[in-house]
């Protein structure tokens, strides 16, 4: 302890490595932020000549401006708060030195060590600097090393392109589902299965069993087995070839058992069972008559005496000659038979079994390793880890010491915060880049509080920081005075561990003449303030001590009555400060005349100011229930709780499984009956009874999945629940603010996540999935369910950083022992392992951890308090034992707890602490105020929103005075789709059918088959219309119409398809099989500023057919995108580009009812003119785009639209030459820019 020196920000060497130990409270952001002053001033540097710290050789070697100084921490939020203090700081101190005055202490002593005469550039300094803070090198260690890998690309070997994913689940799962297909799925053996273990369940255990080989803290871990290495990875088939073997032998085993089975072996049982010659305990008479049904049966049928049956490998070991002779009683007959013998054989053959699973598991964890790693390169993405493993290896690869040096030249210093939640290979990152511990030309300053490290299921490791301990040896720093809590508690926390320190070392490193992690005690600064009830001051450290024997108290009772003792003190206080009896007081103004009643030396406590510190949901759920029971609201906040692990994520799934299908009444009706959807037993009685009532709610039910069709799934779950009242129902219960906050982010998540995923089923399945595996993303954690001022139930890993004025620990006795057959983590000297099956050697280590961090833990959670805790101590056993487990606690190694305590000795070794031995409290009801409880009236908007009809359209969408209303109201969407385009446009034909076969005009007529007839096409042009020979027609045609059994009209359409391809275009002057470049089925996308319908049609019916009558359209405003597909886009033989469209419609008997007349007349009844400026409209801005020379000649590049009645391919041909003037008018149309035109459209 005697090198840690205490740390003065004024006079501390900006140099080389060192280590500064914050512990809590003690104001490291502030020293940080100091810190970052002198290095912008260059304070204590050579050139800074004029200061004392100069000479003692304290300062950078020059000053640095803010993208030159590298500050790490390990979170977004914290790097957020860091830059904006750091900026505040960097302002305050340029408003001291401009004022030459200040009240802050460093600052003033600042000011006392720099010459007056520099204060001018200084505050210049300071100034440009808080200007550049948005360009501060601060980051998150991973943000860094992306920036890092980036901006020395070429250095560090990263690709360009690479991108960030932060969740590669649906990878992993598609890889564990590759792996269990190739290695697992060819396995016929059932025993070789059942042999693997988990892994060959499912996919989905399988990727379970390897994912600690996938974590991000992996490359830092040794895998073992039973404290050994992991055996060699073998291939299940390989790992299968021994089993088998040992099978093989094992059933010849097993004939040898039946040859020698005979039935006195039965009879000399029974007489050893009938006359006792056997060990009572061992073989007991009751059981017998069991075990004596299966000698019967194998007697019956020797057959059955083999290891595949269940009860072989028990029965053959109890009945083994040495285990008989083992139960042997003196002076009995002796138990003995040839079959006896032979099942010591079976016992030692059954103990050779060979082990496949941990040799499969390890194969398996390898290979899903080696190709993750390949498909992640294949689709140029980075996960986080890589980004730390990619920059690691190229420090340490051929060109490492090039890149450190660049690296080194950029941040000269860097500051690494939270530094003991640094694995190994984070700071083997800083090691190489900063390697020379003593240097004066660059620094690397290590802050960070070792007690505090309790975050080892991330990967953090403290024995990392332990080792930069020791390689900064005589460079150590601490600060030593807490700023936060008040002496009294300062004091209490100290003397805890003080004389664990003594005894045994606070923190399990050995006594204070040996740890390495020493208890440094800190003074206090105190704080102006006390909390008083009741015209007293309040305890620091209190805590309840029940005079319960241990064997009396169990751990559930010990629990429920710390979370009703923690409630009703709570509840006292809180309706003693509604009395004005209860807060916070000026020590100076405490027990003077007027008591403590002025506004200016009180203030009363508020719900706020209190926190619960839980271990985990389990323990909040229990402390919130007996808050709400004392009308106390409360809320719960965790950083490690997935909205995934909600009630409500289970049931917002069956209510989109209940939409998804609401054909399917038993997915509606488990919707229905979940308790979160808040239905009565009459309402759920009436739905299933009332036929009329089942049906109006099925038909809502299918709304709901038309406005999830149509409006997004977040549109639709706010519908189910306004629909069922649910909000209302939710806001009257205990949680229904927790139970709504969190269905509403689960739709914001839904609704984002929908944009990727395939139509519902893709979303729902995607939503199950997060359900089985959840993660801890940061869009994924619970939300804070209200802003109001509540009591805080926290997660004591949560509460780390913060602080709070009250604090409670109910259930700080608990404890959860490391579990025999659960992998364990524990550090073996030189590194940390985990064991796969640890045994008792292993177990031992892990519970050593455990209890280890534990204590850290405890260590957090003392000193969040401001001014007071509770600590809720009992001795309490657990299951069947009398005995308490105290001193496995981290509260009972710290008090010197002895094993197996008795009450005595735990009241005696609370004695020599100053802490406050409380009375349970009585219970409490809290009476808020009425006003407090009355819900906020909702705010009124003055006038009506303006609302936007913005929607995205298609040319369906576009209504005439002749089309029905029923057609009308399906085609206000697009389709997403060129399928549902064609069905959406052919909707509307008649179904008509020929009784004769003789050519395509006889083929049937409707939607269906006008579909058919486009699918075929488009099939010959994915096949490539050039190389639709004969062959390929009949293959095609075989295989289309046997889906429809219209086998009979193949040779018609055989004949039709070839002429269809071979027939000359007009104006393209070439046969489909003669086209070089087309595109089938291209889809458009137009902007579409407030098009007046009416002036659409009016240009449209100016420039196309015009003179001619035609029905026009309604009147409308497309506003949004208009969507679309164009059948086929080609390039003809004079290079000029065509849209064509494949119409079906069917116009008579014969081809010569396709007449020029006819066509026009069917294109401008239904309104195809439209449909056909809209694709060249399309083509237009295409090309506009892409070809060079367009806009100056656009009659050289743009033929115009064919519109082909594909049943007479050679009449059915209609021409529609572009015309320029139209494309360009509607081309401003669309845009919302002024028409250019002739005369005034009436419209």
């Amino acid at each position: 302890m005697s090198d840690v020196q205490a740390l003065d920000a004024l006079s501390f060497p900006l140099h080389g490595s060192r280590l500064i130990e914050a512990s809590a409270g003690t104001g490291k952001t502030y020293t940080l932020a100091a810190l970052y002053l002198r290095l912008v001033l260059g304070h204590g540097s050579a050139a800074d000549s004029d200061n004392a710290n100069a000479e003692a050789g304290t300062g950078f070697s020059r000053l640095l401006l803010p993208p030159e100084i590298l500050v790490v921490t390990f979170t977004r939020a914290a790097t957020a708060e860091l830059r904006d203090r750091i900026r505040a700081r960097l302002v305050e101190a340029a408003t001291a030195f401009r004022l030459a005055s200040t009240e802050d202490e460093f600052l003033r002593r600042l000011l006392a060590d720099t010459p007056a005469e520099q204060f001018a550039a200084c505050a210049a300094q300071l100034s440009s600097a808080a200007e550049w803070m948005d360009e501060a090198a601060i980051f998150t260690i991973h943000g860094w090393c992306q920036r890092m890998l980036a901006e020395h690309a070429f250095d560090s070997g990263m690709r360009f392109g690479e991108a960030l994913s932060d969740d590669n689940q649906q990878l992993l799962h598609m890889l564990a589902c590759d792996y269990w297909r190739r290695f697992l799925y060819p396995l016929a053996d059932a025993n070789v299965l059942q042999a693997l273990g988990a892994i060959a369940k499912t996919p989905e255990t399988l990727l379970s069993e390897v994912r600690p080989w996938l974590q991000a803290d992996a490359v830092n871990l040794r895998f073992n087995a039973a404290g050994l290495p992991l055996p060699t990875a073998l291939s299940p088939a390989e790992a299968a070839a021994p089993l088998l073997q040992w099978q093989t032998e094992l059933d010849s085993h097993c004939r040898q058992l039946q040859q020698a089975l005979t039935a006195d072996a039965l009879m000399l049982l029974d007489d050893a069972y009938a006359n006792g010659w056997l060990n009572g305990t061992k073989y007991r008479a009751a059981s017998w008559s069991a075990e004596r049904q299966w000698w019967q049966a194998i007697l019956a049928q020797p057959q059955l005496l083999n290891s595949r049956e269940t009860d072989f490998a028990a029965m053959v070991q109890k009945f083994s000659g040495d285990k008989l002779a083992a139960a042997q009683k003196k002076g009995q007959p002796l138990v003995s038979h040839a079959l006896f013998e032979l099942f010591n054989h079976s016992t030692a053959l059954l103990a050779a079994k060979p082990e496949l699973a941990l040799a499969v598991r390890h194969h398996a964890a390898l290979w899903l390793a080696d190709e993750f790693a390949k498909q992640k390169r294949a689709r140029a993405e980075l996960d986080f880890n890589d980004l730390l493993l990619q920059l690691h290896q190229a420090l340490q690869g051929e060109g490492g010491a090039v890149l450190a040096a660049r690296i080194r030249a950029q941040y000269p210093l860097a500051m690494v915060d939270e530094f003991q939640d640094t694995d190994p290979l984070q700071f083997a990152i800083f090691r190489a880049i900063y390697p020379d511990v003593q240097s004066r030309d660059t620094g690397l300053i290590m802050v960070g509080d070792p007690k505090q490290a309790i975050y080892s299921f991330r990967g953090a490791d403290l024995h990392t920081y332990l080792s930069a301990r020791s390689l900064t040896a005589g460079r150590h720093y601490s600060l030593g005075t807490n700023f936060r809590s008040t002496t009294a508690l300062v004091d209490g926390v100290n003397q805890l561990f003080a004389q664990a320190e003594q005894q045994q070392g606070a923190f399990g490193f050995g006594n204070s003449e040996t740890t390495p992690l020493p208890f440094l005690p800190v003074k206090a600064k105190g704080k102006a303030q006390q909390l008083v009830l009741a015209d007293r001051a309040l305890p620091a450290v209190n805590y309840y001590l029940p005079d319960t024997d241990a064997a009396e108290l169990k751990k559930g009772a010990y629990q429920a009555l710390m979370a009703q003792a923690c409630a009703d003190e709570i509840a006292n206080l809180l309706q003693q400060a509604k009395a004005g009896k209860a807060g916070f007081s000026r020590a100076d103004s405490f027990g003077s005349a007027d008591g403590f009643s002025s506004e200016q030396s009180f203030s009363a406590l508020q719900p706020a100011d209190i926190a619960i510190l839980v271990r985990d949901r389990n323990e909040a759920a229990l402390v919130r229930r007996e808050l709400t029971a004392r009308n106390v609201r409360s809320v719960y906040l965790s950083d490690n709780e997935s909205i995934f692990q909600t009630i409500e994520a289970n049931a917002v799934l069956c209510w989109l499984r209940a939409c998804q299908q609401p054909e399917d009444e038993n997915l509606l009706r488990a919707a229905l009956a979940l308790p979160l959807s808040g239905n009565s037993d009459a309402q759920l009685q009436l739905w299933l009874n009332d036929e009329q009532a089942w049906e109006q709610l099925t038909e809502q039910v299918r709304e709901f999945r038309q406005i999830w069709r149509f409006k997004g799934v977040l549109a639709m779950l706010s519908s189910w629940l306004h629909y069922f009242a649910l909000p209302a129902k939710w806001l009257s219960q205990a949680q229904g603010e927790r139970r709504l906050t969190n269905v509403l982010h689960l739709a914001e998540l839904l609704q984002s996540e929908s944009q990727q995923r395939d139509g519902e089923s893709g979303l729902v399945r995607w939503l199950a999935e997060q359900l089985e595996s959840p993660t801890s993303s940061d869009e994924q954690q619970l939300r804070l369910e209200s802003d109001q001022q509540l009591v805080q139930v926290v997660t004591i890993h949560k509460s780390k950083g913060l602080q709070y004025n009250l604090v409670f620990l109910p259930f700080i006795c608990g404890f959860k022992n490391v579990k025999k057959g659960q992998p364990q983590r524990y550090f073996n000297g030189t590194q940390m392992v985990l064991d796969l099956t640890p045994d008792d050697t292993a177990l031992a280590q892990a519970e050593r951890e455990r209890l280890l961090e534990d204590i850290r833990l405890l260590y957090v959670a003392l000193t969040r308090p401001v001014y007071a805790c509770w600590l809720g101590l009992a001795l309490f056993s657990e299951g069947a034992a009398k005995k308490s487990k105290l001193s496995q606690s981290a509260v009972g190694y710290l008090l010197g707890i002895a094993d197996e305590p008795t009450p005595a000795d735990l009241q005696q070794a609370l004695a020599a602490l100053p802490w406050q031995h409380t009375p349970l409290p009585q219970f409490c009801k809290f009476m808020p105020d009425a006003q407090l409880s009355q819900l906020t009236a909702a705010l009124k908007l003055n006038a009506p929103l303006k609302r936007e009809h913005w929607w995205i359209a298609s040319y369906s969408a576009l209504r005439s005075g002749n089309k029905p209303a029923a057609e009308a109201a399906t085609a206000l969407l697009a389709a997403d789709t060129a399928l549902d385009a064609l069905l959406q446009e052919e909707a509307i034909e008649l179904a008509a059918y020929s009784e004769q076969q003789v050519s395509i005009h006889d083929f049937p007529r409707g939607a269906v088959p006008g579909t058919f007839l486009h699918q075929l096409l488009e099939d010959a042009q994915q096949q490539g219309f050039a190389q639709c020979d004969d062959a390929f027609i009949a293959q095609l045609l075989q295989r289309s119409l046997s889906q429809h059994n219209w086998l009979s009209w193949q040779p018609v359409l055989h004949s039709w398809l070839t002429q269809l391809l071979q027939v000359p275009l007009s104006g393209v002057q070439l046969a489909l099989n003669q086209l070089a470049q087309v595109k089938a089925e291209l889809e458009f996308w137009l902007q579409s500023c407030a098009v007046n319908v009416l002036q659409l049609d009016a240009l449209i019916t100016r420039a196309i057919l015009p003179g001619l009558p035609r029905p026009a359209l309604l009147p409308d405003t497309l506003n949004g995108m208009l969507k679309g597909f164009i059948d086929l886009t080609l390039q003809g033989s004079d290079g000029r580009y065509w849209v064509l469209d494949y119409k079906s419609n069917w116009l008579g008997e014969q081809s010569s009812s396709y007449s020029p007349d006819s066509m026009q007349q069917v294109l401008l009844d239904k309104r195809y003119d439209v449909q056909a400026a809209l694709y060249m409209l399309a083509l237009h801005r295409l090309l506009k785009l892409r070809q060079p020379g367009y806009l100056q000649a656009p009659q050289n590049y743009i033929g115009g639209a064919l519109y082909w009645f594909i049943r007479a391919p050679q009449q059915g041909q209609l021409l529609l030459n572009a015309d320029i003037r139209l494309l360009q008018q509607l081309d401003a149309l669309f845009a919302g820019e002024p028409v250019a035109a002739e005369t005034d459209y009436a419209v």
